[in-house]
């Protein structure tokens, strides 16, 4: 990839964020893309008389924190002119200040973008359309808390999945949840879901050519909007699945995520690290490295996570 080819994907990358959020994505390649270091933007914001720590610069684009406060605004208006980009577009992806403590209360509808999130985004409408939904379907609930505890053999192949989710209804009268599943390993068959809690198993649906599944879960009751409701399965894989990763897209409003893996005392791989993706279209970004305990368990948790694609993955080479 030549360095003009290297900087027209940046520039689509940012203007994608900058039409659809969120707002740390969008600041952190915007900086990217103007070549100024957090210690040149403070000096620039400085000579214009506004003060901002190198420190909140750095919270603001990794999405630790937002700017709230009127001077923030201020400063956040500056930057739009130092960094190139136009007038209002960093402030209009400021959602509402984070709560502090617990939440309460609905979240703000953001569906999720396929073209965002999954490679062959078109597999996904399909699969969706089999069971009469869209990704804005997916949006009238939202995972506040997700945990996973994936298994793998003494052959390294993944053989269940067990997944518990805290989820908080975003409109009234939410009836099921559509839990969407992506498989790499072409001819393999799908997983079985099994003891599932707190919900039942509807329709499943797959489109084989891409190696998307959903699974229509009917929940226990219908949820009026800003209820919350705990729900867990395990799907449980035959043999062939030799994915070295477990990948988990997550969206604004995410609270928690935890992801465990628990490797064969056969099969310890000497690596395992968790990773982040901005989008689809981003590298993979090593976050840690992950230690594997006594019990052959890795664990990876994150308090609100970023938007965007989280996992762990792992490799005996």
């Amino acid at each position: 990839m030549t360095q003009q080819q290297s900087h027209e994907e940046l520039r689509r990358s940012l203007d994608e964020a900058l039409d659809a959020g969120p707002f740390s994505v969008a600041l952190r390649l915007a900086i990217q893309l103007g070549g100024l270091s957090l210690d040149r933007l403070q000096h620039r914001l400085r000579e214009q008389g506004i003060s901002v720590s190198r420190t909140a610069l750095s919270y603001w684009q990794s999405g630790r924190t937002q700017p709230e406060r009127a001077e923030s605004i201020r400063a956040l208006r500056a930057l739009e002119q130092v960094l190139d980009v136009p007038a209002g577009s960093l402030v209009g992806l400021l959602g509402p200040p984070r709560p502090r403590g617990r939440w309460t209360g609905p979240h703000t509808l953001r569906p999720v973008r396929p073209d965002r999130s999954w490679a062959r985004p078109e597999g996904l409408l399909r699969v969706l359309a089999q069971v009469e939904a869209t990704p804005e379907t997916m949006a009238y609930l939202l995972q506040r808390r997700r945990s996973t505890l994936v298994r793998l053999d003494a052959h390294r192949q993944i053989r269940s999945v067990f997944m518990q989710v805290v989820m908080e209804a975003q409109r009234p009268h939410v009836r099921r949840a559509l839990m969407v599943h992506h498989f790499h390993m072409a001819g393999v068959p799908g997983p079985a879901i099994e003891q599932p809690r707190g919900w039942r198993p509807g329709r499943v649906r797959s489109d084989p050519e891409t190696g998307f599944e959903v699974h229509e879960m009917i929940l226990d009751r219908i949820l009026p909007q800003g209820a919350t409701a705990v729900a867990e399965y395990t799907l449980a894989f035959p043999p062939g699945h030799l994915d070295p990763h477990t990948a988990h897209r997550v969206v604004s409003g995410t609270r928690e995520l935890t992801i465990e893996v628990v490797f064969d005392p056969a099969a310890l791989p000497p690596l395992c690290r968790g990773f982040y993706q901005p989008s689809i279209a981003h590298p993979r970004t090593a976050t840690e490295e992950l230690w594997i305990g006594g019990t052959g368990t890795a664990t990876y948790t994150l308090f609100d996570p970023e938007p965007g694609i989280h996992g762990v993955a792992w490799s005996w080479d």
